[in-house]
Order: C-alpha cells, then sequence, then structure tokens
C-alpha cells in the first residue's frame, strides 16, 4: 500500500500530526513513548505490521506533542493536553466513536481516556502496558520472579537519552532484543532516534509520563477490554499486564511469549496481531500463506567487505545509512515492498517487471551518485507470500542466483522477466545462457543497458 498523508489538526495551541488508513471498524492508536508516522513506513518489519493492519482495520495513527511530526513544547505535557489530543485527532476525522489500541506508555493514555470519555470508546486493546508508578509496588504479587525497582528501570530509560540517535543498540537491546543482530535493523533505528525526538525531547517524554497514572481509574472503564502483554518484557513486566486485568472489570489476558517490549517486530508478530485484531473485529483473520506472481529483486553492494576496511567502520556505517535512505525512497516511488535486508542488499517484490525493472535502473544510477555500487538480479514468478511476511519459491530462489551471476555493477534478469518487457522501453544485452545453482537446466539471461 502507499504510505499514508499526513495531516495535521490543533490541540490547543499545538499541531498534532496524525496519518488514517485500511478498511474496516475504527481503531485509534496510542503510540508508545516515542514514534514517527512517517519513518515507521520506512522499515520492513514496522511496516508488515501496519499493513497487515489495514486489511482489518481502518487506524488513526498519530504523535503525541512532543513527538514525531507533532509541535514541541518545553512544558510537561498535563493529562487533559494528552486527553485532548486523543480527542483532537478523532473529532479531526469525524469519529465519535472508536476503538483504542494503546502501546506500551500509550496504554497508559488509552486508560485513562476509556475512563474519563466511556461514550468514545467501543473497545480497549493494551498492549504491554502498565496503569503508572503507584502500581510497581503492586506487581511483585503477580510475578513468579523478581521484579525490578521502578527507580532502576526509570534510570535506566534516562540513560536511553544519552545514547539517544548515536548508539541504538542500548534501545534495541532492551525494547526490541530480537534484533540485536539485524544490522540493517540497527542502522534504521538509530535514524528513526534522530527522527522521532532530539536527547531532550525523549528525556522530557520520560520525566512526564512519571507524573500520570490511570491506576484509581481502573475500576471505571466500561468499554470491553483485552490486555496482550510478551512475558518476556524487559521494559515493562508481564506482571503489568496481569496487575490491570485484574484491576478492571471484564478484561481478558493474552500472554504470549518473547521478550520485545516492541512487539510488531518480532518474528511470530502475527499472534500479536491476531490477539488485538481478532478482539476488535471480532473474528481472528485467516492464519495462511498466499501464493501470488510477483517480480522479485535482489540487490547486493559490490566488494562492500573491501569497501568496508578501506574507508574505516564510521563511515561505512554513514554510507550504508544513505544506502537504505535511498532504497526506502526508490522502492517506494516504483510501488515496491522491501521484503527484508539481506545484509548489505535487499529483497523486494513488485507487482508488475517493469517497475522492478524501473526501481533496479533508478537504484544504481542514485547509489552510484554517494560512490556505492550495486548488482542486481531480476526473475518474475509465483511465489509463496508466508504468515511473517517473508517471501519463499522458485521465484525467489530463482532471482537470488540470477543476481549471482551479475558481474559488478550490472542488473541482471531472467529470460522470463526480458521476454513479459518486450516492445517496452528497456533494453536488454544478451549474456548468454548460464548454469545456475540449485535450479534444473540452464538459463538465458540478459543485463540491463540503462
Amino acid at each position: 500500500m502507499e504510505v499514508p498523508d499526513i495531516r495535521f489538526t490543533k490541540s490547543g495551541d499545538l499541531n498534532i500530526g496524525y496519518q488514517r488508513f485500511g478498511t474496516g471498524p475504527d481503531v485509534v492508536v496510542i503510540p508508545p513513548l516515542v514514534s514517527n508516522i512517517e519513518i515507521m513506513w520506512e522499515n520492513e518489519l514496522w511496516r508488515r505490521a501496519l499493513e497487515f493492519a489495514a486489511q482489518h482495520v481502518r487506524t488513526l495513527h498519530f504523535d503525541k506533542r512532543g513527538i514525531g511530526m507533532s509541535d514541541r513544547s518545553e512544558q510537561h505535557p498535563t493529562l487533559e493536553q494528552r486527553i485532548g489530543d486523543i480527542n483532537a485527532v478523532m473529532d479531526a476525522e469525524g469519529i465519535q466513536r472508536a476503538s483504542l489500541m494503546g502501546l506500551s506508555e500509550g496504554g497508559l493514555m488509552a486508560q485513562l481516556f476509556a475512563a474519563r470519555h466511556p461514550e468514545r470508546v467501543d473497545r480497549l486493546v493494551l498492549i504491554n502496558s502498565l496503569p503508572g508508578a503507584s502500581a510497581w509496588r503492586h506487581l511483585g504479587q503477580y510475578s513468579e520472579t523478581p521484579i525490578p525497582a521502578l527507580e532502576e528501570q526509570v534510570a535506566r530509560a534516562l540513560h536511553l537519552a544519552e545514547t539517544w540517535g548515536r548508539d541504538p543498540t542500548l534501545l534495541v537491546e532492551w525494547f526490541m532484543p530480537s534484533q540485536r543482530e539485524n544490522a540493517a535493523f540497527l542502522r534504521w533505528i538509530a535514524r528513526y532516534q534522530r527522527q522521532t525526538a532530539s536527547p531532550a525531547d525523549f528525556r522530557r517524554q520520560v520525566e512526564s509520563v512519571l507524573s500520570l497514572d490511570a491506576t484509581d481509574s481502573l475500576s471505571s472503564i466500561k468499554a470491553p477490554t483485552r490486555v496482550i502483554h510478551i512475558a518476556g518484557d524487559r521494559v515493562v513486566p508481564v506482571a503489568a499486564g496481569r496487575f490491570l486485568t485484574a484491576r478492571i472489570p471484564g478484561a481478558d489476558y493474552v500472554e504470549i511469549e518473547g521478550e520485545d517490549h516492541f512487539c510488531w517486530v518480532m518474528p511470530h508478530w502475527r499472534r500479536i496481531a491476531d490477539a488485538w485484531i481478532g478482539f476488535v473485529i471480532g473474528t481472528v483473520p485467516s492464519a495462511r500463506s498466499e501464493r501470488s506472481f510477483a517480480t522479485v529483486l535482489f540487490t547486493d553492494i559490490v566488494g562492500s567487505t573491501e569497501r568496508a576496511g578501506t574507508i574505516g567502520d564510521d563511515a561505512w556505517r554513514l554510507m550504508l545509512e544513505s544506502h537504505d535512505r535511498i532504497a526506502w525512497k526508490t522502492i517506494d516511488g516504483h510501488r515496491g515492498s522491501v521484503v527484508k535486508s539481506t545484509g548489505d542488499g535487499l529483497l523486494v517484490t513488485f507487482g508488475s517487471p517493469s517497475n522492478a525493472v524501473a526501481c533496479a535502473a533508478v537504484l544504481r544510477r542514485e547509489l552510484a551518485s554517494i560512490g556505492v555500487a550495486i548488482r542486481g538480479g531480476l526473475h518474475a514468478g509465483e511465489l509463496v507470500v508466508r504468515e511473517d511476511g517473508d517471501v519463499s519459491g522458485l521465484a525467489v530462489h530463482l532471482a537470488a542466483r540470477v543476481a549471482q551471476a551479475a558481474q559488478n555493477g550490472a542488473i541482471y534478469v531472467s529470460s522470463t522477466v526480458r521476454d513479459l518487457l518486450l516492445g517496452g522501453d528497456q533494453k536488454f544485452a544478451d549474456r548468454g545462457e548460464h548454469a545456475l545453482k540449485g535450479i534444473d537446466g540452464s538459463w538465458r539471461l540478459y543485463q540491463l543497458s540503462q
């Protein structure tokens, strides 16, 4: 799907940035401590969850005041201002009543909003959430293991401000340990940090949330509520989810294995998506792999190991960040979908071969302008789209082998892609028959000339 337009609405004196997308019942997402509704679309792990949700519900996402696309303020927002921001984005889109999904600290805002404005809340979903600091002392009775001291967790959060935007490893290790070995994700999350908040903005958010508490309001929540918590959450202990379930009348509870606080990046993200979407729409989304026809593009940076050794780690990291930004912009512009990073390259799918070939040509040219040479390979065929968003099948395997056959800086296509584009503007040079590892027979490959 195309990235939704960013809109703005006034809440008091500040502009609040938001997006609305998808089809189905309305769901207002109350974001966690930090967010950026524009940058979140530039990572395949974030995006797969957003696009999956858009198939089942109509989502209203916004950035809280002081964060992301919304206006900054030097003052800590009051409870009334925070709740006013939710009212403002709902009013801007003419939404009188919707389900609320609160993520992490956003769950605290969602609890308070549901208690104060029951007429506007259809259903309430709380994911890895906590009602406030006063509840911390009660968590021990809901846990089989010791609960870390609240002061320790707060100090750790404030320490994040010291590394914010420069070294993402602390954030990923604490919030998303499943991605600690994903180099492309680490590069992207560092950019996400910088585009979301300055270190001072982040510190203000941490300090301001400590003043909020919904513990005394939980018993007055009337909306049907589902609490979802990751069992090994390192930021908000799972006991917090159990506490919420015990205090909110009629709430039900889903506990899912894992460690990630930002759980939509986990390999089994569909379990979380199914749990909250099923609660909102009344039926669990179908769990099945699908077959579809697509053009597959693999890219790879030429001589990446040697180049990194020549220019040094810091310069190489900055170059890779530039590669990622240019790649996402170019792929989005050609209606492609990034499936995953493959180390120093990407796996991308397209609905049409012409878009795929055009994208490969532009991407090679744009990256060459910053001194990055790539090679690429394309094949078109039927593939399997798995539940986790990954793709598999012979078409994927063949595209990878075509890319490996490409000489330095070349874009190779299979005879299938070339035949599909006969009569078009693209020009190809015949590069003869190739035996591709793991593929029966020989394949005639062509080099993109432009």
